[in-house]
């Protein structure tokens, strides 16, 4: 197949600056061509390097600085009128469908990810290509109407039960018209260190991720702070950075600064922002991972690598998660501080309950490779 991949307007194909779609972007195409497909990736880039994966063509979705001021201004009232769900979207649009049309031959499928106003727009220019949208959130939108979006859709793919089921409650959508495609895990790069079963004298324990409040950070910092004041010997080391005030301005952030006094309370490691090349090591170091998401989490890739790496996961119960998890890590509500608490405690002093955990998530990320993630998505594009 001909295949083509279209990022959406505000991330990054980058293993420095990308986030969760373009490891999913980058890993399935990876595969897809291993299995002889032909892939093409439409993504905005900036000054760091892209993967190296697939043929990547630049489009242009330039933010508010780079537009003049009464073509921003028309810009945004047009997107407003059209129901698009970026106010410069018209910028993106004509850019990424002009590369579709100059594609040759052109795709047989077209992925976009995130977008439910592409989808009508990509069938104009490309009538005989299946169209899929492939759903990594909750996904809103301004549109007063999904028909169009519909029509021109072969399925919706998603990224985990839960958002198949949000988003056809959501838009009134039939069941039939989507496809599970969840995520996966390197399992190359994410591996337990050889001794990750052995007893441990210190206990270390991970938050990797956004900092955000949605994110939970917080809820793992007074956790360790609490065992350490019942005398357990446990450490906590807190990595990520921000989305919005760009790395090394955390303490322009108000949350950062709360979750400062956290940290520094519990003498948490600040890692900042761990770019992709060095995230497996990272985990690898730890022997608990806390994804204690407030939100619904819409599947949780962070789950499953620190599964991979031989970690146990103390996750939230929401969204995603539970599907990520596979019967493997410790559900808890994250409102419930006590209960997050009491699964960290039953952790860090039953050393067979902790062995078991690692065990038991070591196997459940051995079934979700990428390149099974990839043998459905390729059975999914040809249906």
């Amino acid at each position: 197949m001909r295949i083509c991949f279209v990022n959406t307007p505000i991330e990054y194909y980058s293993p420095i600056s990308g986030g969760a779609i373009a490891t999913v972007m980058m890993q399935v195409t990876r595969h897809l061509i291993a299995c002889g497909h032909d892939v093409t990736i439409l993504t905005i880039v900036n000054e760091d390097e892209v993967y190296p994966v697939g043929t990547v063509i630049p489009v242009q979705s330039p933010g508010r600085d780079e537009i003049p001021t009464l073509p921003r201004k028309f810009a945004a009232l047009r997107s407003r009128l059209m129901g698009w769900d970026w106010p410069y979207y018209a910028y993106y649009l004509r850019s990424f469908t002009q590369a579709l049309k100059q594609l040759s031959p052109s795709p047989e499928v077209i992925v976009c990810f995130n977008d439910l106003v592409a989808p009508a727009y990509i069938k104009r220019a490309i009538p005989n290509a299946r169209i899929y949208a492939w759903l990594h959130n909750e996904q809103g939108t301004r549109q007063k109407s999904l028909v169009r979006t519909v029509e021109a859709t072969t399925a919706f793919l998603t990224c985990s039960q839960y958002i198949a089921d949000w988003t056809a409650r959501k838009y009134a959508l039939s069941p039939s018209k989507f496809r599970v495609v969840a995520n996966g895990v390197d399992l190359e790069a994410f591996s337990p260190r050889p001794d990750y079963l052995a007893p441990v004298q210190t206990l270390r324990t991970l938050f990797i991720g956004r900092i955000d409040p949605n994110k939970g950070p917080d809820i793992a910092a007074d956790a360790v702070r609490k065992l350490q004041q019942e005398g357990f010997d446990i450490r906590l080391s807190v990595a990520g950075g921000l989305w919005f005030y760009g790395h090394g301005k955390e303490m322009e952030n108000p949350f950062f600064r709360t979750l400062k006094e956290k940290m520094d309370a519990a003498g948490a490691d600040y890692l900042g922002h761990v770019t992709r090349p060095d995230v497996p090591a990272t985990i690898r170091r730890h022997d608990i991972a806390f994804v204690l998401s407030r939100s619904n989490e819409p599947f949780g890739l962070v789950a499953l690598e620190a599964m991979a790496s031989g970690c146990a996961v103390i996750s939230s119960d929401r969204g995603g998660l539970p599907e990520a998890c596979g019967g493997a890590g410790l559900l808890v509500d994250p409102d419930d501080f006590d209960g997050v608490v009491q699964r960290l405690r039953t952790l860090a002093s039953d050393p067979n309950a902790l062995r078991d955990h690692k065990r038991n998530g070591v196997e459940r990320a051995a079934t979700s490779s990428w390149e099974t993630v990839a043998a459905v998505l390729e059975q999914a594009l040809q249906s």
